[in-house]
C-alpha cells in the first residue's frame, strides 16, 4: 500500500513537471510574437518579403517627402530627383545641390544646434563623410538593403567594394571610373608638350592650372594620389611654384578650361563637360597619363543622416537608386560607370578590369583617405607660400 501511494507521488510529480514546462514554453511564445522589436531592432532589419517592403513604400509615401543635398550639377540634379518622382510622384523631394565641403561643415553646425534637417546626403565618400561618420551622424546603410541589391553578385568586388567605410556598411558608393588626376585641353596644349602628370612642375606651365578648393573634394583627392605617384615635395612645388589657380565653382572650373583660360585641371570629371558637349565645346579635353592608376567615386554614393526626419522616404530611395534598372538611367546621364555587374560601361575607356583590381589605387576609401589626411597642413602651408 505505502509502496503504491510513494509511486502515484512520484508520477505526480513528474507530471505537474512536465505541465509546468509546457506553459512556460507557451508563454515565452506568446511573449515573443507579441514582443515590439526595439527602434535599433526595427532599423537594422531590412525587409524580407514583398508585403514587409509594400508597407515600406506605403508609409514613404504617407511620409510624403525627402530632403536631399547632393551635387550642384544639373545633370546629377535630374538623374537623382526627376527620374526618382517619375516612379514615386507620391514623395516630394527637396534637392540642395553644394559640395560636400560645404554641406557637412553645415550638418554639423545644425545637429549642434539640435536640428536634423536632411535625410540623405548624394554624395561619394571623403574626408568630411568620414568624419560625419565616426561623429555618429550616419546610419548604417546595409542592413536597409533589399535581397537584390544586397547579392554579392550584383556588383564588382562584392558589397566590401560597394562600401567605402572601414565598417563596410555605412557609404555605399555605386560608381567605379578610372580618374586621372589631371585634365588637359589639347586644342592649346599639345601631346608633345605635355603628357604625363610628372611634368606638371614645368616652368612654361606655371600660370595656366586650375583646381577647385584643395582641401577637400576631387582636387583634394587628385593631390593625394600626385603625392602617392611623386612624394610631397611634388605637392610642395606644385602649389608654391606653380601659381596654380583655386575656385569653388564646379562650372567655372571647366569652363575656363573649355576657353583655354587655364587649360590644365586638378580633379576633373566628364560630367562637368556635359553641358559644353551640347554646345559643341570641349571635344578635346583628354587626361595625362599617371605612374599609377587611380580609380574614382566622383558624387557616386550615399549617406543616410542618424535620426532622418523622413526614414521611410529614405529607404525607399536607396534600394531604389542602387536598383539595376535606376543604375542604367543615371550612370548614362552623367556618363560614370555603374559598379553593378549587370549594367554595362557607359565609358568603356574609363572602365576598370574586374579581373585586376589590385592595380588600380582607389583612393576614396576610408584607409587612403586617412593616409592622405596628413597632407592637409602641408597643402594649406603652400598654398600660403604660393600666392
Amino acid at each position: 500500500m505505502i509502496g503504491d501511494m510513494n509511486l502515484r507521488k512520484t508520477w505526480f510529480v513528474i507530471i505537474s513537471t512536465l505541465i509546468l514546462a509546457v506553459s512556460a514554453a507557451q508563454a515565452a511564445d506568446v511573449r515573443a510574437k507579441g514582443a515590439k522589436p526595439s527602434p535599433a531592432q526595427t532599423k537594422a532589419k531590412a525587409p524580407s518579403d514583398a508585403g514587409e517592403w509594400k508597407k515600406v513604400v506605403e508609409a514613404a509615401k504617407r511620409e510624403g517627402r525627402l530632403v536631399i543635398s547632393g551635387s550642384p550639377s544639373e545633370e546629377w540634379r535630374k538623374s537623382l530627383v526627376d527620374l526618382f518622382i517619375q516612379e514615386y510622384p507620391e514623395i516630394t523631394v527637396e534637392y540642395t545641390g553644394m559640395n560636400a565641403r560645404d554641406f557637412w561643415p553645415r550638418v554639423r553646425q545644425e545637429r549642434e544646434l539640435g536640428k536634423k534637417l536632411w535625410d540623405l546626403r548624394a554624395g561619394g565618400a571623403d574626408l568630411d563623410a568620414y568624419g560625419a561618420k565616426r561623429e555618429g551622424y550616419l546610419e548604417p546603410i546595409r542592413p536597409l538593403l533589399l535581397p537584390e541589391i544586397a547579392d554579392e553578385s550584383r556588383w564588382i568586388g562584392g558589397l566590401n567594394l560597394l562600401f567605402y567605410d572601414k565598417e563596410k556598411k555605412f557609404i555605399p558608393c555605386y560608381t567605379i571610373y578610372i580618374q586621372r588626376t589631371t585634365a588637359v585641353n589639347r586644342d592649346f596644349i599639345n601631346e608633345t608638350e605635355l603628357k604625363s602628370s610628372g611634368q606638371l612642375l614645368d616652368p612654361k606651365f606655371r600660370g595656366r592650372i586650375v583646381i577647385q578648393t584643395p582641401t577637400g573634394g576631387a582636387s583634394f583627392q587628385a593631390l593625394g594620389n600626385l603625392a602617392f605617384m611623386y612624394g610631397q615635395n611634388f605637392i610642395c612645388d606644385l602649389l608654391s611654384r606653380q601659381n596654380v589657380v583655386v575656385t569653388n565653382d564646379n562650372r567655372q572650373q571647366a569652363e575656363w578650361m573649355v576657353r583655354g583660360k587655364y587649360p590644365i585641371t586638378l580633379g576633373f570629371n566628364e560630367t562637368q563637360l556635359i553641358p559644353f558637349h551640347r554646345q559643341g565645346l570641349g571635344r578635346n579635353i583628354t587626361k595625362l597619363e599617371d605612374k599609377v592608376t587611380p580609380v574614382a567615386k566622383g558624387f557616386g554614393g550615399i549617406s543616410l543622416l542618424k535620426d532622418a526626419p523622413h526614414p521611410n522616404a529614405a529607404r525607399v530611395y536607396i534600394n531604389w537608386l542602387l536598383s539595376q534598372k535606376t543604375q542604367l538611367k543615371v550612370t548614362k546621364n552623367v556618363m560614370l560607370n555603374s559598379l553593378r555587374t549587370d549594367v554595362p560601361p557607359v565609358d568603356k575607356g574609363t572602365a576598370v578590369d574586374p579581373a585586376h583590381l589590385g592595380d588600380y589605387r582607389i583612393y576614396s576609401t576610408e584607409e587612403n583617405m586617412e593616409h592622405d589626411s596628413h597632407l592637409l597642413p602641408l597643402i594649406r602651408e603652400s598654398m600660403k607660400s604660393g600666392t
